[in-house]
């Protein structure tokens, strides 16, 4: 219904800027990724698929406290009235537990492109985004869970996601290595201006 709808617009926002977030190291890690492997540094290309990774995990858990510890200022700030506060809390109920997965798929789905997996990129987010949309119908009205079964729905999802991405760590296409970077603050501030305009 319109109370529905209106909520999940004020939560929008909150995942612009999630979303945001996990293109920054995405797509700034992986262009840098990509450009040392292309000049045959493939140690630095790894250093800087690390450093993306601790600078996700870093926003992750930035953005999952924020959401998690503040959640009704936030909403508040978006736009939430008395009347829709309420239902946007009960949707971003179930999704707080997945707000880490929002940011890594962004992440992954850049550096799965960039190392030849592109096919399995775009199976995992059509993947998530098909249960999310059956989910929905599922929990919202066979289930009558309402705006929550949404938010379930979406955390399931983004869950779906980010475990068929990670299997392309188990196949043959891989490249991508943990490995100690050097200079990692240096590194970070080169994501970040790589990543900042598809970021903003």
């Amino acid at each position: 219904g319109p109370a529905g709808t209106a909520a999940l617009a004020v939560v929008a926002p909150v995942w612009n800027i999630i979303y945001s977030l996990g293109l920054l190291t995405g797509i700034g890690g992986s262009v840098l990724f990509s450009t040392a492997r292309g000049k045959g540094q493939g140690e630095a290309a790894n250093e800087y698929f690390t450093a993306a990774l601790v600078g996700t995990i870093v926003l992750a858990l930035a953005s999952w406290g924020a959401i998690v510890f503040f959640d009704q200022p936030m909403l508040k700030f978006f736009g939430a009235e008395e009347t829709l506060l309420p239902l946007a809390r009960e949707y971003l109920g179930p999704v707080k537990f997945a707000v880490p997965f929002f940011l890594f798929n962004q992440m992954l789905a850049a550096f799965l492109r960039n190392d030849n997996n592109p096919g399995l990129a775009t199976a995992a987010v059509l993947a998530g985004g098909i249960f999310n949309v059956a989910g929905d119908y599922i929990c919202v009205f066979r289930l009558d869970m309402g705006i929550k079964g949404a938010g379930v729905a979406t955390a399931i999802g983004a869950l779906i996601t980010f475990l068929i991405m990670l299997s392309h760590f188990l196949t043959g296409k891989n490249t991508l290595r943990f490995t100690r970077p050097k200079g990692l603050p240096v590194k970070l501030k080169n994501i970040g201006i790589t990543g900042f305009s598809t970021f903003f």
